[in-house]
């Protein structure tokens, strides 16, 4: 699914006319989204987890403490930046939302419930605008939820020392 331009989405019609233009861009969003998320999950786990082999082996060929503390460091680093900025979860839910959307386009384009009234654009329109919006929400809130936990275990670091 490298291009999207080439995709039913995109050239789909319902008594000829194509799906509106709304719902095809917070589909193309979400696939974007989706696929950007997946290379950045895979890239940031394929640092971590070569990382952490590498330590075993460098610690049994003797290598320099510095080496091995560095190694350390890159797989800290990359699982704190998969853990900070949610790739996997980002990437989960942008693909979750994209094929409900194409879900609803098929029901659309063939007329099969909710879809079946006049006012079946409208209808689509609103559907989309609402897992846009649930997807634009349960973001913020494992966001919120993230930051108060980073928040708390400062707070409890800071009591122990």
């Amino acid at each position: 699914m490298r291009n999207l331009r080439k995709h039913w989405m995109v050239t789909a019609d319902r008594d000829g006319e194509a799906l509106p233009t709304t719902v095809v861009a917070k589909w193309r969003w979400y696939k974007k989204g989706a696929r950007r998320d997946r290379l950045r999950y895979g890239v940031v786990e394929v640092v971590a987890l070569t990382g952490s082999a590498a330590i075993p082996v460098a610690a049994a060929a003797h290598l320099d403490s510095v080496v091995i503390a560095a190694l350390g460091a890159v797989v800290l680093v990359a699982t704190g930046i998969r853990t900070t900025f949610g790739m996997h979860q980002n990437w989960v839910e942008h693909s979750q939302i994209g094929y409900a959307i194409e879900r609803e386009a098929a029901l659309f384009l063939h007329s099969a419930p909710p879809y079946e009234g006049e006012d079946a654009v409208r209808v689509l329109v609103a559907r989309v605008e609402t897992l846009a919006e649930e997807g634009g929400q349960q973001w913020a809130r494992r966001r919120i939820t993230f930051e108060r936990d980073q928040t708390d275990e400062r707070a409890r670091n800071t009591a122990v020392k």
